[in-house]
């Protein structure tokens, strides 16, 4: 099963997958896309041609970075692996970004006007560190994008409602997106509520900002969840392209 991004089209691949439909053994059944958990690396590899296969693309042509959580902005000129990026733009055709995650929020962005994308990892550390705000400027200084010629598109991510943090990190997020918790030094954080705004206060119009309202913590049956499952867990990949 694959969610599309309302602006997919024909000429644009942009998705999310979910937990169906691959080979992957418990605890990862079944379509785990992550290469870096413990799962069968020939089982992953299925993942990888049967999730591709379905959206009629070739894996080799996609670029995928090792994630750690930060806020560091990558150019992609091709596709390949790569490592310690969060964040990638690029304007070539036939390359597809993505962005692994089992409960932080993905964000996938397109311009149309001027043939970019990008695909961004946001935990509460890289929405805190203002990674998503930071790819759009990206995208300005070297695509030339407008904001209010984009579209974003944040994935399934934890809701709020079971995502409870500390002081330490509720800190760093303003009290509009924060609950009370069950104790005092505890609150639960809206991180998906915190990066819409930031696509907002960044120029994007309202009504191109999109998402999903799933949250991986809840419904397991579809999507993996790391606050859900710990290192059992496997990985959501969404991904965005132009054909």
């Amino acid at each position: 099963m694959i969610i599309h991004a309302p602006f997919s089209s024909d000429q644009l691949v942009a998705c999310e997958s979910t937990r169906l439909g691959g080979v992957s053994q418990p605890p990862f059944n079944s379509r785990n896309l992550g290469p870096y958990t413990t799962d069968d690396p020939g089982a992953i590899e299925e993942n990888f041609r049967i999730h591709c296969q379905e959206l009629g693309i070739h894996p080799e042509r996609l670029a995928l970075s090792r994630q750690i959580h930060g806020d560091t902005v990558k150019i992609i000129h091709e596709r390949g692996r790569y490592e310690g990026f969060d964040a990638m733009v690029t304007d070539q055709k036939d390359v597809y970004l993505g962005v692994g995650t089992a409960d932080c929020c993905a964000i996938l962005i397109h311009d149309p006007v001027h043939q970019a994308i990008g695909a961004v990892h946001a935990g509460w550390r890289g929405a805190a560190l203002g990674i998503l705000p930071k790819t759009l400027a990206t995208m300005q200084d070297h695509y030339q994008s407008d904001p209010s010629d984009m579209w974003v598109y944040l994935s399934t991510s934890i809701g709020w409602t079971h995502y409870e943090v500390g002081e330490e990190v509720a800190d760093q997020f303003p009290d509009v997106f924060l609950r009370p918790g069950p104790q005092e030094d505890k609150y639960f954080l809206d991180v998906k509520g915190f990066v819409f705004a930031q696509a907002l206060a960044s120029g994007i119009p309202q009504d191109r900002v999109t998402g999903s309202s799933r949250c991986s913590y809840a419904d397991a049956d579809l999507f993996y969840s790391y606050r859900r499952d710990g290192a059992q867990s496997g990985r959501m990949l969404s991904l965005i392209g132009m054909r």
